[in-house]
């Protein structure tokens, strides 16, 4: 249950981070600190929940609060969820396709917020994987 648990938190905190970019990316004024609090946001809790499974907590509280592989575990989410958004996206864009409502627009909106979420994933699990080794 706590691994479930922990890809959920971690998996939350990775889209406030992506859904905050996006938002200061597309907005402007104002409506761009909102982009920057979700970004904020998602930083903390990430932050802290990797906190709560490190040798920091350990001097911290003499133990650990989460007893998972962290980096482990969210190469495995990341994995599951690029193939569950893959096989989702791939018959979504068949029925558009099929259904005549795929436009041109939408077609290069759609690539690039996948192409930047991907490339976020492989990011993230790279320095996940590079910082658990001692």
């Amino acid at each position: 249950m706590v691994e479930f648990i922990s890809i959920i938190v971690l998996t939350f905190a990775l889209a406030l981070i992506v859904l905050g970019a996006i938002t200061m990316w597309l907005e402007r004024g104002p409506r761009k600190l909102g982009g920057i609090a979700l970004t904020a946001v998602g930083m903390v809790v990430g932050v802290g929940y990797a906190f709560l499974g490190s040798r920091y907590a350990l001097a911290l509280f003499d133990r650990l609060i989460v007893r998972v592989d962290l980096p482990l575990l969210m190469a495995t989410a990341f994995t599951y969820t690029a193939g569950v958004f893959g096989g989702v996206a791939l018959a979504v864009g068949l029925f558009l396709w099929v259904t005549g409502r795929f436009r041109h627009q939408s077609e290069r909106t759609a690539v690039a917020f996948i192409v930047v979420s991907v490339m976020i994933a492989l990011i993230a699990t790279v320095f996940a994987i590079a910082l658990s080794n001692p």
